[in-house]
C-alpha cells in the first residue's frame, strides 16, 4: 500500500537523494512534501521537485528559526517564486514562542505577510508552531483563510486540534508520539477523527524512539504509522490510507 510523508527535509546535506529516492519508491512511498525554510533554500527544493516530479511536493516559506536572515524583500521574492515555480503550498512558516530570542513582533509580521501571500495564491499552509497554537488559529480565522494546510509536528491538546480541524487543517503526527512518556499526546491522537491527520517524519529532525542515533528518514513512516495504529486500535493499512487521503485532500498537484 502506498504511503506519504507530509513533512520532511530531504534537501538537507544528510541525504543523498540518488540513493534515498529509489529506496522510497521500492518501499511504496508515493509522495513526500519538502518545505523550504528560508530564501537561500528555495532553489534546492525547486530543483528536487523538477528531478522527482512524480514523488516530490514542495512548499516555499520563511521559518521563524531563521528570523535574523529574513529581509522584507524576501516576502516579495517569495511571491515571485510562487508565481514562477508554482509550489504546492506556502511554508514552512509560523510562530515559535520557545525561541531564546522570541522577537514576537517580527514573528507576527512575517507570519501575517505569508498568510496573506498564501491567501492571494489560494495555496494551503505548512505551519510550524511552538507554544502558539491559540495565536495561530486566531490569526488564520481573523484573516478569513479558507485553503487549509498542515500543522506540522502537532502535539497540542484535543481542543486545539479540533479548532485547527474546524479551520480545514490536518495535523502532522511524527516521531514525538513514539516515546513512552508522550502520554498526553497519545490521548489526543486516540481522539482524532480519521480524516484529521497525516503522518510525517520531519527528517532528519524529530527522530522517533526507534531511530537509535541513526539518521531519521521518510522510510520511518510505516513504523510511525504502526504506533498511531496501536494508539487508535486500528490496522496499520487503515492508518496509512487515511493519512494518504488527508494529504491529497490538502495538496492537489
Amino acid at each position: 500500500m502506498g504511503w506519504i510523508d507530509s513533512h520532511c527535509h530531504i534537501n538537507f546535506e544528510q541525504f543523498d537523494t540518488s540513493v534515498l529516492m529509489p529506496k522510497l519508491i521500492e518501499q511504496n512511498c508515493e509522495g513526500v512534501l519538502v518545505p523550504a525554510t528560508e530564501l537561500a533554500l528555495f532553489p534546492d527544493v525547486i530543483a528536487l521537485q523538477k528531478q522527482y516530479s512524480n514523488l516530490v511536493y514542495i512548499a516555499l516559506g520563511l521559518h521563524p528559526y531563521f528570523l535574523s536572515s529574513h529581509k522584507n524583500k524576501h516576502l516579495e521574492q517569495l511571491d515571485d517564486h510562487i508565481r514562477q515555480f508554482k509550489p504546492n503550498a506556502v511554508g514552512e512558516f509560523g510562530l515559535d514562542f520557545m525561541l531564546q530570542d522570541v522577537q514576537q513582533e517580527q514573528q507576527y509580521f512575517y507570519f501575517r505577510e505569508q498568510l496573506l501571500i498564501a491567501k492571494a495564491h489560494k495555496l494551503p499552509l505548512v505551519i510550524h508552531c511552538r507554544k502558539a497554537h491559540d495565536q495561530i488559529a486566531s490569526e488564520i480565522k481573523k484573516a478569513g483563510f479558507i485553503h487549509g494546510g498542515f500543522i506540522h509536528g502537532f502535539s497540542g491538546s484535543f481542543q486545539q486540534a479540533k479548532r485547527y480541524l474546524d479551520l480545514g487543517f490536518k495535523l502532522g503526527l511524527g516521531g514525538a508520539l513514539t516515546y513512552e512518556r508522550a502520554k498526553a499526546m497519545h490521548k489526543m491522537v486516540a481522539q482524532l477523527p480519521d480524516d484529521g491527520f497525516t503522518l510525517e517524519t520531519d527528517s532528519p529532525d524529530m527522530p522517533p524512539s526507534f531511530a537509535n542515533g541513526g539518521v531519521n528518514t521518510p522510510l520511518n513512516i510505516p513504523r510511525i504509522g504502526q504506533f498511531v495504529a496501536d494508539i487508535r486500535r486500528q490496522p496499520l493499512e487503515h492508518i496509512l490510507e487515511v493519512s494518504r487521503q488527508s494529504f491529497y485532500s490538502i495538496l492537489k498537484k
